[in-house]
């Protein structure tokens, strides 16, 4: 056979096996058990989240998802677990505003949410504001009379320096004029047990996290920090319905991520079985008993849009909230 003809024919094959390549990839995937790193430890609100999300995965995919809990500096060292594993879809990252734009920036933590392959966004979650019983106050406007009049900064406990929630806090304390200093845990647990004691009197935590001790009365919630009430708790004021506060929001959204250069036919495989888990009533209604907001999970392009004019949008306070930081340490 001719050698220029020999060469013709290999490079056909060559591309007919590469343009088979995805659809086998997609009907091979899984074939083993996945990991989803939780960026925070066991107990958390998200690690509910997350375990809760990791079953209805496994039901569709046929393969076991297994939680990793991977704790630690606002959520930086459980995301670059995933940034730096393959990207063949056995490790994924359930991923927030806080692990994907907060603390790359504040903490210049060698990566951004570039680093990840956008799969879905998963649910909304509101930021509360929220006290010990005993503090004399019921609202923001009340708390703000209470810290001029003591003219000391307000102790704030929020959960993480680099954390949307801490940032709310910030932004209540700079729109009302008074002074306000952070009180840093390692995640909700910590925090809320230190609330409930009455070591700290005010904090700054993920609805989800606190709503079931507002339920029982043993935490009273003095505002949802957002610009609108929280559907899973419409009874709580958000703290821009009063005199002191106005346009201050610290929402919170979720989603599920996985490493850069993710194959396209992985990625589309896991939207939709996302959008599968999302639509499900069932598993709608259980998130939003426990204080999350599941939403519909798009596709993989519009998730990657909105993370765009996110990271746009929240620059400000991001660079705001990273020299605050910078400055602290030194």
């Amino acid at each position: 056979m001719h050698r220029t003809t020999l060469q013709r024919r290999r490079l056909l094959i060559g591309l007919a096996i590469a343009a088979l390549a995805p659809a086998a990839l997609s009907q091979t995937y899984p074939d083993k058990p996945i990991t989803l790193v939780v960026p925070y430890p066991p107990g958390a609100a998200v690690d509910r989240m997350g375990r809760a999300l990791a079953l209805e995965l496994a039901k569709r995919l046929g393969k076991s998802v297994i939680v990793e809990n991977i704790g630690g500096a606002s959520g930086t060292i459980g995301a670059m677990r995933v940034k730096r594993s393959p990207p063949d879809g056995y490790t994924l990252l359930l991923g927030s505003v806080n692990e994907l734009l907060v603390a790359p920036a504040v903490f210049k933590s060698g990566y951004s949410f570039k680093d990840f392959t956008p799969i879905a966004k998963s649910a909304l979650n509101s930021t509360v504001l929220v006290a010990n019983p005993r503090l004399q106050a019921n609202d923001v406007d009340q708390l703000t009379d209470l810290v001029k009049h003591t003219k000391e900064p307000l102790l704030c406990g929020a959960t993480g320096s680099a954390m949307m929630q801490t940032i709310g806090g910030e932004a209540i304390a700079g729109a009302a004029g008074f002074k306000i200093e952070n009180i840093v845990y390692k995640g909700g647990g910590p925090l809320l047990n230190d609330l409930l004691g009455g070591q700290v009197m005010v904090g700054t935590i993920a609805l989800t996290s606190a709503l079931p001790m507002i339920r029982d009365g043993r935490l009273k919630a003095l505002g949802i920090i957002s610009e609108h009430r929280d559907p899973t708790a419409p009874q709580i004021p958000t703290v821009n319905e009063g005199k002191a506060v106005n346009g201050v929001s610290a929402d919170l959204w979720s989603g599920l991520f996985g490493p850069a250069n993710l194959p396209d036919p992985i990625t589309a495989r896991l939207a939709s079985v996302m959008r599968e888990v999302l639509a499900d009533p069932a598993y709608r209604e259980s998130e939003f008993k426990a204080g999350s907001v599941v939403v519909d999970a798009g596709d993989p392009q519009s998730f990657a849009k909105f993370l765009r004019q996110e990271a746009a949008r929240l620059q400000p306070l991001l660079a705001r909230r990273a020299t605050m930081v910078e400055q602290n340490a030194i």
